[in-house]
């Protein structure tokens, strides 16, 4: 038999025949009228060349090839049912994914401790890809599940058909080596002044921060720059340079680091990170799963910060 020309409908009322015996009672149960169900057991007996059911009294005996058949039949369809035309579901205790996500420094650093921390099912798997021209053509393939950015990226008119919620909430500190000849608590303008900046990656007076520095007031003279945001807190030891880090990565080193924590007076935008998915993927249950995940995150942020 051709499985090509075989109609999968024709199966299913096989299979009510088979279980009913009975041409009345299986239109019933197939919401057919008798004479529709008839014509499908002719069209059935033709494609497996069989009688497939002959009369036996007041019933419908089942033929040595029908007998055969019903079973797997059975089978094919429940399989059908369950993996193929039910709502898709996923369990993390017992499925197994690995959640693609692209995020900054920051949010790479803070997330992951996050996301790992208890019990992960065992099943589930994350990996961290970094937030540069590569991962941002993989994000428009639909290679990665979920992309964690600052709000400044958001402003490009890529992500205006993104789904985005805050999953991240900090400010920035000041920060210096806890041997720094400036032995003040706070970071004022004169201070930002007199001593060289470390810089995340390339500062200008376009950046956020720098912005925020033009509208202090403050002047900033660049001593040196890292692209890895993990890389300042340590490259301060030994030097009198002075930089500015998320406060809660900050307070989180400051012992490890030898850092010294400086309270700035002047006002600095503050830090929001939001996670960012194409709405295609809104259907996905395992998705949806990893955004119940991050949600929690963000509330707890946003709390602590109001606090």
């Amino acid at each position: 038999m051709d499985l090509r020309r075989v109609d999968l409908n024709l199966l299913v009322v096989l299979e009510v025949l088979l279980s009913e015996r009975n041409v009345t009672r299986a239109a019933r149960r197939l919401n057919m009228s008798q004479p529709a169900t008839s014509t499908a057991l002719a069209r059935l007996r033709k494609q497996f060349d069989d009688p497939l059911l002959v009369k036996s009294g007041r019933t419908l005996r089942p033929t040595v090839r029908a007998q055969a058949i019903v079973e797997p039949l059975r089978e094919v369809l429940r399989t059908l049912e369950r993996s193929v035309l039910a709502a898709p579901g996923f369990d993390p205790a017992t499925d197994s994914r690995t959640f693609t996500i692209m995020t900054g420094d920051y949010a790479a650093i803070t997330l992951l401790r996050l996301l790992v921390r208890g019990s992960t099912p065992a099943g589930i798997r994350f990996d961290l890809l970094p937030f540069n021209g590569a991962g941002l053509d993989a994000f428009r393939r639909f290679e990665i599940d979920l992309a964690v950015l600052p709000e400044h990226v958001l402003e490009s008119p890529e992500f205006e058909s993104c789904r985005r919620q805050v999953v991240l909430t900090d400010r920035l500190v000041g920060a210096v080596w806890s041997g720094h000849p400036y032995t003040g608590t706070k970071l004022t303008r004169e201070v930002l002044g007199r001593y060289p900046l470390l810089s995340y990656a390339q500062y200008s007076d376009d950046t956020n921060l720098g912005r925020a520095l033009l509208r202090a007031g403050a002047v900033a003279q660049v001593g040196a720059t890292s692209g890895n945001l993990a890389v300042l807190p340590y490259a301060l030891e030994n030097t009198c340079m002075v930089t500015f880090l998320p406060e809660r990565l900050a307070r989180h080193l400051a012992e490890m680091a030898f850092l010294r924590i400086l309270e700035p007076t002047f006002q600095l935008p503050p830090l929001r990170e939001f996670a960012v998915w194409h709405a295609e993927r809104d259907a996905d249950p395992a998705h949806a799963w990893l955004r119940a995940q991050l949600d929690p995150i963000g509330r707890r942020r946003v709390a602590a910060q109001a606090g």
